[in-house]
């Protein structure tokens, strides 16, 4: 299996998981507890590094699969598009109340190319 660098996705599952405590609606401050989040995001990245997505042919459906059970899991809705089943794209929407300017994060790939 190619060695494959997919930090991205973690950071966005650990800053998903940070800013929704288990609802994206809450106002009131947190206390964040850093070790669990860190204790969180390593297995969640040893997971993500274990799909074997090498492209060609690529077959990211069970890495997004994993990735919306998670932000599911936190209150985030997601949604899978695919044109071919094994080729899929996550889109994940946390609403704001309009009181800021909106924020966009994307990850344009979750596969991997053999080095």
């Amino acid at each position: 299996m190619p060695v494959c660098r997919r930090l991205l996705p973690c950071t966005l599952i650990a800053l998903f998981a940070a800013l929704t405590p288990g609802t994206a609606q809450s106002q009131r401050p947190i206390e964040l507890d850093w070790k669990q989040i860190e204790e969180e995001t390593i297995r969640h990245f040893q997971t993500l590094l274990r799909f074997e997505t090498t492209d060609p042919p690529g077959n990211e459906r069970p890495m997004a699969e994993y990735l919306k059970g998670v932000l599911e899991a936190e209150g985030i809705p997601v949604q899978i598009f695919a044109l071919d089943p094994k080729r899929t794209n996550l889109v994940a929407r946390i609403k704001g109340n309009g009181t800021k300017r909106p924020l966009l994060l994307m990850v344009t790939s979750t596969s991997c190319r053999s080095t």
